[in-house]
């Protein structure tokens, strides 16, 4: 039976340990790609840590308003208030949501923006011909 370092020491066992590997030539040629890559994902990370906070406040406001609605419901006497809560009640969700959209909107376009912009920026900066270095 053959040990681990036997076949790794022989000829095919190195080359093809090598295949796996880039030459620093093919890395360099990728590098453009991956900093634009990381670049956009940085602003798509931070547009949707936005959204996500945006949107876990709202949440939280109308939990509390959830509650207010069974307070309020408790409470009343007759069934002229608790129709009155309710309306209420769903006047309030109705406008706050319609609110609510109108933020995340304008958050994604702002985020969808600055992600196009970077992308347009990444792209003229590869068709742009590098100036020639000077060897010494």
């Amino acid at each position: 039976m053959l040990s681990r370092t036997y076949v790794g020491s022989c000829g095919a066992g190195s080359e093809m340990a090598n295949e796996g590997q880039s030459s620093p030539l093919a890395l360099g040629a990728w590098n453009p790609l991956l900093a634009a890559a990381l670049h956009a994902n940085a602003l798509a990370h931070e547009g949707f840590g936005t959204l996500g906070s945006e949107w876990q406040t709202f949440v939280g406001h109308q939990l509390q308003q959830n509650c207010a609605l069974i307070q309020r419901l408790s409470q009343s006497r007759s069934s002229d208030q608790v129709v009155s809560a309710y309306r209420d009640f769903w006047q309030q969700v109705a406008e706050s949501y319609g609110r609510e959209l109108t933020t995340l909107t304008k958050l994604m376009t702002g985020m969808t923006s600055k992600m196009v912009l970077a992308a347009q920026t990444t792209s003229q900066e590869q068709r742009t011909p590098h100036a020639p270095r000077a060897t010494a």
